[in-house]
């Protein structure tokens, strides 16, 4: 057992298929097979992933196993630790209350709490969530570890868990950047000094509740709505993983310590969700969520960038912002303004952090962004038109025939790979009603597998019909 829990702690809180309704078939397919060769190349446990579009649908997938006695594999629906991603929703908690005027973010942390060995009263809640304070992360103290796992369904308030674990800081307040769990524990404490309701109340009254995130919970205080993925952690120490699952549901004590810097669990699609309302600004003003966005250079975080709860990011050249988070479990969720979604990737498998989760959420992407760039992002229905491919399984030629009932003014056919790569395309224009063929030829080279016939009609989407060869 103490070997497990050096090993929870040393993943420290800083750093998981259904086809969504209106995302594409083929879209669907092409993200499944990253999700799945990515969860083969990291030889993890499962994956968990979901990616909400522009028009506000969610496609998620999951591949691989909770438990192996019986064999159970993984679900959309499982939930899954999210770790450190948690603080991006404290953080959004702190600015709205701050847009409330129930405080203020440059405010001094003595106007709310009371003084506490170490701990600078003239630290601002600013720093707290850009962890620029200072303040020693108890979660580092050595001591802690042995009573936590001594004690596990112990529940843990703030106050004495600071007290008691708290040592001298690092550096003084605003001088530079250093990442401490302990400043979202203090936060959690302002939220109920300045509503009077524990943090977890007013993230579920604020935040989980509008926004119908059903599945996020923390089980040291709230019932788990959704089956969990069971965790895979090396209890015994002899380097294999073990279905840690009956150990880690129970450890409440550490889930309550977590808590508002890294306790929640949540599906990939809800914390997808989350992250993009957030994000695109719908849950706070623009200056708010500017103010979010400013960073300050912050070695060792992911992208070297951190704001108010956030890490700013790049991914295949595209800017990002979100977070990590690991504990057992690891996570990773991002936003992405320029193509306005959101990528989240979850596993079960301790051995892989948050770090190795970004190279999946840039597969996703990469997908994703290949799979647009084929077919038109405009969501129309389907004209009124008739299709046949034949043959199907294909040989050194694809015939296309399509029967139109009226003129159009534009046909674009493009031919994809299984990951949404375009390989050929064919462009007809002024269109007259009637049956029209066109084909594409010299395909004997294709290697064996399934590909995709886009049907784009004037700039629009139309159908997506599967090619085997």
């Amino acid at each position: 057992m103490i070997h497990l829990i050096k090993r929870v702690f040393t993943i420290a809180l800083f750093v998981s298929s259904i086809q969504a309704q209106n995302i594409p078939a083929g879209l669907d397919s092409v993200l499944n097979k990253t999700l799945d060769s990515m969860r083969l190349v990291l030889q993890v446990k499962s994956l968990s992933a979901a990616i909400q579009c522009p028009d506000e649908a969610i496609w998620a997938g999951a591949k691989g196993i909770s438990s192996e006695n019986p064999n159970v594999n993984v679900e959309v629906n499982d939930v899954y630790l999210i770790g450190s991603v948690t603080k991006t929703i404290t953080s959004a908690c702190i600015l709205k209350l701050h847009e409330q005027k129930l405080l203020n973010i440059d405010d001094p942390i003595s106007n709310y709490l009371d003084t506490i060995t170490y701990i600078d009263p003239k630290i601002t809640i600013r720093q707290l969530l850009q962890h620029t304070s200072g303040i020693y992360d108890v979660l580092s103290n050595p001591e802690l570890q042995p009573i936590l796992i001594n004690n596990l369904d112990s529940i843990w308030n703030y106050e004495p868990l600071i007290k008691n674990f708290i040592k001298a800081p690092l550096f003084l307040a605003g001088s530079r950047w250093s990442y401490s769990n302990t400043n979202y524990f203090l936060l959690g404490m302002i939220i109920k000094k300045v509503t009077g309701n524990e943090y977890y109340q007013e993230l579920r009254k604020l935040i989980y509740d509008p926004i119908n995130l059903k599945s996020i919970s923390i089980p040291a205080y709230e019932p788990l709505n959704n089956n969990v993925a069971h965790v895979w952690l090396d209890i015994t120490g002899d380097g294999i993983a073990d279905d840690a699952h009956d150990f880690y549901i129970n450890y409440l004590s550490l889930n309550s310590v977590a808590g508002s810097a890294g306790g929640y669990f949540s599906t990939a699609s809800d914390i997808t969700k989350w992250m993009r309302t957030y994000m695109r600004g719908d849950f706070l003003s623009s200056s708010t969520l500017d103010e979010a966005k400013k960073t300050v250079p912050a070695s060792g975080s992911q992208g070297g960038a951190y704001g108010l709860g956030l890490m700013k990011n790049s991914f295949n050249g595209f800017l990002a912002y979100g977070h990590g988070g690991d504990l057992g479990y690891a996570a990773s969720s991002w936003y992405f303004p320029e193509k306005d979604i959101s990528i989240s990737v979850l596993t079960n498998d301790s051995k892989n952090n948050s770090w190795t989760l970004l190279p999946i959420v840039s597969a996703l992407l990469k997908t994703y962004n290949n799979w647009k760039s084929a077919v038109s992002t405009n969501s129309v229905s389907k004209p009124d038109f008739e299709i046949n491919t034949y043959p199907n399984p294909i040989g050194d030629q694809l015939n296309i025939s399509i029967h139109l009932t009226s003129p159009v003014n534009q046909i674009d056919l493009v031919l994809c790979n299984s990951l949404g790569e375009k390989i050929s395309s064919i462009h007809d224009g002024q269109v007259l009603a009637g049956t029209h063929q066109w084909n594409f030829k010299d395909l004997s080279l294709l290697s064996e597998g399934f590909y995709y016939l886009n049907v784009v009609i004037d700039s629009k989407e139309s159908s997506t019909i599967k090619i085997f060869k």
